[in-house]
């Protein structure tokens, strides 16, 4: 509650984490929707309207990965809107709204016995032993003409 950010705290931190990791990255705009951002000789396309980034953290995390906030900074836009509203404060407050009551020792547990006859066994069968295989696509296995 007392955070002067709009996000949580661990969430603001991973922020200027990532803002401090876009420093050396420039920006290029691909299209009027996306940017190629060179990080040295790598390269990363972002879309900011759909939230993605080609390294993939952008989308996992709901958060604007190091990639993205070149592209922010470099548009002059705030990060707030490209942050998951999971991470903001007051949905993080909501959160622990309900009190969550502590479970008795579970020597005083009524278990129903349907619940209590219910046998659960592992899987029948066994993975190969090595790496799976990779499913290749379909057009792979073209004839060339």
């Amino acid at each position: 509650m007392e955070t002067s950010t709009e996000l949580g705290e661990k969430y603001d931190k991973l922020l200027r984490e990532n803002l401090i990791a876009s420093e050396q990255m420039t920006v290029r705009p691909a299209t009027d929707k996306l940017y190629t951002v060179f990080e040295g000789v790598r390269r990363n396309i972002v879309c900011l309207e759909e939230g993605t980034c080609s390294c993939g953290k952008f989308q996992m995390d709901e958060l604007p990965c190091p990639h993205a906030w070149a592209v922010l900074k470099n548009q002059q836009l705030k990060p707030g809107q490209y942050c998951s509203f999971y991470y903001k404060k007051d949905k993080l407050l909501r959160t622990y709204e309900f009190p969550v009551n502590p479970m008795p020792d579970e020597s005083l547990w009524v278990i129903p016995t349907e619940v209590m006859e219910d046998v659960v066994l592992p899987p029948k069968g066994r993975r190969n032993a090595g790496r799976p295989r990779k499913e290749r696509p379909q057009t792979c296995f073209r004839k060339r003409v």
